[in-house]
This record gives structure tokens, sequence and C-alpha cells, in this order.
């Protein structure tokens, strides 16, 4: 059973237009809407590979009750959502001028120290009552505290061991002070390179600067770090050994989702224990799946079986 945990769901509108004009009035068709949220997208394509799924996070207001009542309908989860003071956030996808993608995105629902202690007492029923064997942590969190999910990755390695799969699927300032951690480390990352490049103050544009990058000692105590790269793959280090991943080139319909997708498919091949040459496969199909519908967070598992033989694993030699 897998847990996903993510305290910024949102409500996500997509717009699609040839062109976008600044300082105009663009008129667009309705826009797809979706229910958001990076742990929501990645637990959907959990469930939808066949694994059972608990939802967790937190949700408010009239949005919060909107994206409950869409997950109550899509009768795939056990929901788990603590309600908490304030309104769950709107996100805006403007799809414009050659697939370039413009987003505006709310700050979301802040959660402030008292629900945050709140939530660990639910966390802590739920780790007690149910037999989940992988937990994500996606997104965001509108908190004050930048040790956010520094904390809450402390807070679960002590109540689980040092070796339970904890997928996380974070960026930023809690992505950093979640590398310098010294208390105890996630099992799994995986920032692009645009990431990669925040993270370390540099850029990361070939195969080779990326592995020299992985390297650093600011990775280490972490099972599997997977720097996405978009069309041209993945580059990934399992414990001491690196992996270039190539794929095949498909024809996008929206991307948006694909990295949680890519991390859904990841925590279901640990849950059933899959072999890292397979868990990466099975992950990067699942990406590129979602990328070839318009709907976030979406897989087909037909499309899925079928590109993972034209996804290759090479391990790099140093």
């Amino acid at each position: 059973m897998i847990l996903t945990i993510t305290f910024n769901p949102s409500m996500d509108y997509s717009y699609i237009t040839k062109k976008l004009i600044l300082g105009k009035v663009n008129r667009v068709e309705n826009p797809h809407i979706s229910i958001g949220g990076k742990g929501i997208n990645a637990g959907r394509v959990a469930s939808m590979s066949g694994e059972d799924v608990i939802l967790t996070g937190v949700l408010g207001g009239e949005n919060g009750q909107a994206i409950l009542n869409t997950l109550i309908n899509e009768n795939r989860y056990q929901l788990e959502f603590k309600q908490i003071p304030g309104n769950s956030r709107n996100a805006v996808t403007i799809m414009h001028d050659s697939n370039t993608h413009t987003e505006l995105v709310e700050k979301g629902i802040y959660i402030s120290k008292e629900i945050e202690s709140q939530f660990y007492d639910h966390l802590t029923n739920l780790l007690l009552s149910n037999p989940i064997d992988v937990i994500c942590i996606s997104g965001s969190a509108n908190s004050d505290n930048e040790d956010f999910y520094c904390d809450l990755l402390n807070f679960l390695r002590s109540k689980l061991s040092d070796e339970f799969p904890i997928l996380m699927d974070i960026s930023g300032t809690q992505l950093v002070n979640i590398l310098k951690n010294k208390k105890c480390k996630p099992s799994f990352i995986k920032p692009n390179t645009h990431e990669l490049s925040e993270i370390l103050n540099d850029v990361f544009e070939t195969t080779e600067s990326i592995i020299a990058a992985l390297k650093q000692r600011l990775f280490n105590g972490i099972d599997l770090v997977m720097i996405s790269r978009g069309s041209n793959g993945a580059i990934v280090k399992y414990q001491k050994q690196l992996y270039e991943v190539t794929i095949p080139k498909i024809e996008t319909i929206n991307t948006t989702g694909s990295g949680d997708a890519t991390v859904g498919g990841m925590a279901y091949a640990l849950s059933q224990g899959y072999s890292i040459n397979d868990s990466i496969k099975y992950s990067m199909a699942c990406g590129m799946s979602n990328a070839k519908i318009e709907t976030n967070g979406i897989i087909d598992l037909s499309t899925v079986n079928s590109l993972l033989d034209q996804i290759k694993v090479k391990k790099v030699c140093d």
C-alpha cells in the first residue's frame, strides 16, 4: 500500500491557445479543469497501475471541498485528508506559442506550526492502522518553516526504519535543506536539470556534467536520485551505480504532471519489488504516457507497457 502526502492540492485550469499576447484580451476555449497537487497525481498513477493508495494532506474551504468531492467520485483511493482553515489553491496553466507553458500558481493554504503538529498526530494514526510500504511526499507547502520537509522526514524516520522507502518530489530551499540534513535522508528524489542547477548554482547541459554533479557529497545517503531531462531521458544514480536512460520520441499533448506520473510509477515499482532497471523503465514509461494525455496525472497502461521495451537503461562506467 502506498501513502502519498500533498500539502498543496489545487484546482487546475488548463488553457490552450496558439498565441498569447501580453497586455491584450486573449479569447480562448473554456479550460480543461482537473484536480492538481503533485502527490495526488502520483497517487492516481500508482492506483491506475494496480496498487492500493491512501491520499492524505490538507484541504480547506470551497476549493478543498470541490477537490475532495472529485476524488471521492474517482473512487480509487482511501481518502484521509485533514481539513484545516483557509481555502485550497487555484493553479492556471496556459499552453501557447509552440508548446510554451505559462503558469499562475497561488501560494496555497497556510500551514501553521499548530497545524503541522496536528498533522503529525494524524500521520501517526495512519501509519499504525494501515499496511503502508511506500510513502510519497510531493509538492510545495505554504509554511514559514524552511525546514518543514526536513522536520517531516525526521518525524517519519523516527517512526519507521532508515530503509523504509520514502520518496520526496520537492524543490527549492526545502530540497536543499533536505540534502543538507545530517539526521536522515529520503530514499528517492527527482530534480530536473533546472532544479539541479538551482541546487548547485551551476549549469548542467551535458550528460558528463550531470554525472559529475551526482558524485558530489551532497547526494550521499540517498539510494535513488533521478535527474529528469525531458525528451532526453534521465540520468539516475542508484547507490554507487550511475545509469543513462534514453527514451523514444513521442508526440506530446500536455507534459504538465508527467514528473508526478514518473514518481507515481516509481512508487508502484518499489512497492512491487521491481529490479532497479525495471523500476526506472516503469517510472519513465508512466511519465511519457501522461505526456500523451490531456489530463494531468493520468496514464494509459497499454501505452505504458508498449513503451517499456523502447526505454534503454545503460550503466555508466567511471
